[in-house]
C-alpha cells in the first residue's frame, strides 16, 4: 500500500473532491521533489479499473514502473506518449489516465490520446503552463495546489540551496523565438571557447567532484562540454535523445552508480527523473521559459540528510526566472508574466554578489558575505525614471488640489462683483467677461 505525507494526501483529496464535483481533467501542481509520482502511484492504487499512465521520457517510464512494481500495484499500463497515440484503439478505455510532467500536454499527441480516451484525466507537474508560458485551462477543468519549495525546504522534503551566478553571459543580442531563445544563435554564443574556461573554473571552485548535471543548449554544446570536461580530469558524458538507447542506459547506469561525474544533458533530465545523489545543477542554457528553467533548476534538490545542494548559473536564468523558491501565482487564465528587471522601487528583484557570486534576494548588503555592492547601470536608470514617476505623480495630486481649492473659491463668491475680484487676483485678462460667464453657468 502506498503511503502518503500529509500535502500528499492532501492533494489526493482535493483531486477526488474536484471529480465529485463533476470535472473530469485535474491538474495537480506541486514542486520538483514533492513526491508526485507516489501521488499517482495512489491513484492508480484506488481506481476501481485501470490506470494509464503516460509519459515522455524512457528513463521516466522505467522509473515510474519501478514505483508500482515497489508497491505491488497491478491494475495500470504505462507507456510512451508517442507509443500510446500511435495505438489508439488496440486498448480497452481505461478508467483514468496520469499525464505525467503536465506542461507538456498540450502537444499534438497528448491531445490525441486524452481525446480519444475522454475519461477522467489527472495532469502532475511543478510548473503548470506551457514551455511558452501560456496557461492550460483549455485542458484542464480545475487546478489544485497544496505546498510550497519554502515549505518543502522547512519539512526537509528538498534541500536547501545556495545559488551562484559566476558568469554573466550577454543574451541581449540573441533573438526569442516563440517565447524562447534561438538555440542556433544561442548555441553559437556559448561554444566560445572563452565560456567553457570560466565555467570549468568556477564549477571546480564552487562544486569540484560532486555530482553535477550540466544544461546544454544542443547536442554540439553537450558534447563540447564533455569533452572540455574531460580535458581538465573530470569524468563526463553527453547525453540527449539521439544517444542511441542502449548507450544512453549505459551513461545512466554510470552516473547513478558514480562512475560518472558530470552529465551533459539536452532534454533528457529536465523533468521528473529522480537521482537524489546530485548536487549540482549547472546551467548552461539560457531560457526565458519559466517552466523550464524551473524543472532545470531543482534537479538537484532532492533530499538527503546533510545535503546542500549547489546551483551555478552562467546563463543569468535568476535574472528571468528569479530563485526555485520564489512564490508563483498560478493560474489555468493567465499566461506567466514575464519578469521585470527591476522591481517598483527600480532594484533588481534578485542579485549576485560580486565577491562570492552568491545570488540571493535584494538586500542592503550580501547575506553571505557582507559585501556591499555597486548600483548596476541599469538600476541607476531605474531609480532616475521611479524618481521622475514620483515627481509627476506628486506634481498632478498638487495639480487636483489646486483645482479644487480653486472650485471652492470661486463656489464662495455669490456676486458678479465678488467673482471679479477672484478673476483679478488669478490675473485672467477679462476678469468681468469670466465672472459673467460663471454667473450665467449658474442659472442654467
Amino acid at each position: 500500500m502506498v503511503k502518503l505525507r500529509d500535502y500528499q494526501q492532501a492533494l489526493f483529496d482535493k483531486t477526488t473532491a474536484a471529480f465529485k464535483r463533476g470535472d473530469r481533467k485535474v491538474l495537480v501542481v506541486a514542486p520538483c521533489g514533492a513526491g508526485k509520482s507516489y501521488l499517482f502511484a495512489k491513484m492508480a492504487e484506488r481506481s476501481l479499473g485501470e490506470t494509464l499512465i503516460l509519459t515522455h521520457r524512457q528513463e521516466l517510464l522505467v522509473q515510474h514502473a519501478e514505483l508500482m512494481a515497489e508497491n505491488g500495484i497491478k491494475n495500470y499500463r504505462i507507456a510512451m506518449i508517442m507509443t500510446e497515440a500511435n495505438r489508439l484503439g488496440q486498448y480497452p478505455r481505461p478508467n483514468l489516465i496520469i499525464a505525467d510532467e503536465a506542461h507538456l500536454s498540450r502537444s499534438r499527441s497528448w491531445q490525441k490520446v486524452i481525446e480519444f480516451y475522454n475519461t477522467f484525466t489527472v495532469g502532475l507537474t511543478a510548473t503548470p503552463c506551457r514551455l511558452d508560458g501560456k496557461p492550460l485551462g483549455d485542458i484542464y477543468d480545475s487546478m489544485v495546489e497544496e505546498i510550497s519549495v519554502k515549505e518543502l525546504i522547512s519539512r526537509k522534503c528538498l534541500a536547501p540551496f545556495k545559488y551562484y551566478a559566476p558568469i554573466e553571459i550577454d543574451t541581449s543580442e540573441v533573438s526569442v523565438r516563440a517565447g524562447d531563445y534561438a538555440l542556433n544563435q544561442l548555441e553559437k554564443l556559448m561554444m566560445e571557447k572563452a565560456v567553457y574556461g570560466d565555467v570549468i573554473k568556477n564549477w571546480k571552485e564552487i562544486a569540484g567532484g560532486e555530482k553535477t548535471i550540466a544544461y546544454c543548449v544542443t547536442v554540439k554544446h553537450a558534447e563540447q562540454v564533455a569533452e572540455d570536461f574531460r580535458a581538465a580530469g573530470v569524468s563526463a558524458e553527453a547525453i540527449s535523445g539521439e544517444t542511441p538507447p542502449k548507450k544512453r542506459a549505459e551513461i545512466m547506469r554510470n552516473f547513478r552508480s558514480g562512475k560518472v561525474t558530470m552529465l551533459c544533458n539536452v532534454g533528457i533530465i529536465s523533468e521528473g527523473v529522480s537521482i537524489n545523489d546530485v548536487t549540482c545543477c549547472l546551467l548552461l542554457r539560457a531560457t526565458e521559459s519559466i517552466a523550464l528553467g524551473i524543472q532545470q533548476m531543482m534537479r538537484c534538490m532532492r533530499y538527503l540528510p546533510g545535503k546542500q545542494a549547489k546551483i551555478i548559473d552562467c546563463v543569468g536564468n535568476y535574472t528571468r526566472i528569479g530563485l526555485p523558491d520564489e512564490d508563483r501565482d498560478w493560474s489555468l487564465e493567465k499566461s506567466v508574466k514575464k519578469r521585470k528587471l527591476t522591481d517598483s522601487a527600480g532594484n533588481f528583484p534578485v542579485r549576485t554578489c560580486p565577491a562570492c557570486y552568491m545570488a540571493f534576494r535584494t538586500a542592503a548588503v550580501c547575506p553571505y558575505c557582507g559585501e556591499e555592492y555597486p548600483l548596476d547601470p541599469r538600476e541607476i536608470k531605474a531609480h532616475e525614471e521611479v524618481g521622475l514617476k514620483q515627481i509627476q505623480a506628486e506634481e498632478v495630486e498638487n495639480l487636483k488640489k489646486l483645482k479644487k481649492l480653486q472650485r471652492q473659491e470661486v463656489g464662495r463668491a455669490r456676486s458678479l462683483e465678488e467673482l471679479i475680484e477672484v478673476g483679478k487676483s488669478r490675473g485672467y485678462k477679462n476678469p468681468t467677461y469670466w465672472a459673467m460667464q460663471v454667473m450665467r453657468g449658474r442659472k442654467r
